[in-house]
């Protein structure tokens, strides 16, 4: 008689303990990944965050990021990005630079390509601690809820201006992880489930300095943002114009914006001070970029690729690179010079109807009468 073999079981995951953690962190350190930490991707405390991300993208916030609505399934799920994940593994690198047009993270060499690249080669050492383990690296362009994984993985907490703040580096920090299939055999300390939403701002207080610089009130309540008013987005991710009453708003900024972080308390003091040399970010080859607003209101093509290269900033589009400095020139208080003037008129004229309506927009606050370039073969520099 013929007996029905039984299926075969699936193998068991491979198990990551307290001293292959312990391992991996120091190789971690060694690579410029600073603090890592581990959660189980089934951790209780996800709901919460998973519930605010459908709130976010059901209340229209998401602007005219689409990214965000087609990604909602994997966001809330992210184990369909690598069949069996078990874990992240996650980790932060700390940023520095200065106030200006410039966010500081985007100042440095394109941190996308500096995190993968240490990521990758954790990778590795993962690979050798937990044999039969398969990874996938996740740096920001992964639909990942990774704030919430890096409180969760105890890096640190969320501060009410929703970015992580980790003790020691403040929030000026930016996030990378490793999913994996291997499972965690102990439960690392975190935050625990019952206490992240309650936890969130245990660490901040009464203080509410961040929600209160907002140039543009952009927060509906702590850690509750609303994109669509936010200088960071505007001038990154808004693919129309921007409305004139936040236009006014944006003072001289054009890529990003770092005032909820520049007046948080956990920001304060020697920041380069407490960064590791190895987890630092260098600057772009050929050093750090200078932003004209001038010259990036008239930016050519080729220009424009040699500002952006290996930055961050390569995300946004010439003409809306154009759009953001039209703007912060409209917000300049000074008399505008000759070379403003100029700028102006000539972007005025441009087919680009955005960066017409910029340049109009910029002109009437500074008091330019739009006529004919007294040069009007002038071209934009390229």
């Amino acid at each position: 008689m013929n007996r029905r073999r039984p299926p075969p079981q699936p193998a068991a995951a491979p198990l990551l303990d307290a001293s292959a953690l312990e391992e991996l962190r120091c190789a971690a350190a060694e690579l410029g990944l600073l603090r890592l930490g581990a959660v189980d991707l089934a951790h209780p405390g996800f709901v919460p965050a998973k519930e605010a991300y459908d709130r976010f993208i059901d209340a229209g916030k998401a602007g005219s990021m689409g990214f965000l609505e087609r990604n909602r399934a994997v966001a809330t799920d992210p184990a369909q990005m690598l069949e069996g994940a078990r874990t992240l593994l996650v980790a932060c690198v700390p940023y520095d630079g200065e106030a200006g047009p410039i966010a500081r993270y985007a100042q440095s060499l394109d941190y996308h390509t500096v995190l993968h690249g240490r990521l990758l080669a954790l990778e590795e050492r993962l690979g050798e601690l937990a044999p039969g383990a398969t990874s996938l690296v996740c740096v920001d362009t992964k639909p990942l809820l990774e704030r919430a994984a890096a409180a969760l993985a105890g890096l640190g907490f969320l501060g009410k201006h929703g970015c992580l703040i980790v003790p020691g580096l403040g929030s000026y920090v930016l996030i990378g992880a490793l999913m994996t299939t291997a499972a965690l055999a102990d439960a690392p300390g975190g935050i625990a489930p019952d206490r992240l939403q309650s936890a969130l701002w245990d660490a901040c207080g009464s203080c509410r300095r961040c929600l209160d610089a907002c140039p543009t009130d952009a927060f509906d309540a702590p850690g509750v943002l609303d994109p669509r008013r936010c200088i960071a987005y505007l001038t990154i991710e808004e693919r129309g114009p921007i409305p004139d009453e936040l236009a006014a708003k944006l003072g001289e900024r054009i890529a990003g914006c770092d005032v909820c972080q520049e007046v948080c308390p956990y920001n304060a003091g020697d920041r380069q001070g407490r960064t590791p040399e190895v987890a630092r970010l260098a600057p772009p080859p050929g050093g750090p970029r200078v932003f004209d607003l001038v010259q990036v209101a008239e930016l050519g093509s080729s220009r424009q690729r040699a500002l952006v290269r290996d930055t961050a900033l390569r995300r946004i589009p010439r003409r809306h690179l154009r759009r953001n400095a039209l703007l912060a020139l409209g917000n300049r208080e000074a008399p505008p010079s000759e070379e403003e003037i100029a700028a102006l008129r000539r972007s005025a004229t441009d087919s680009d109807p955005q960066v017409s309506a910029a340049a109009t927009w910029a002109a009437l606050r500074r008091g330019v009468e739009l006529r004919q370039s007294d040069d009007p073969s002038a071209e934009p520099p390229s």
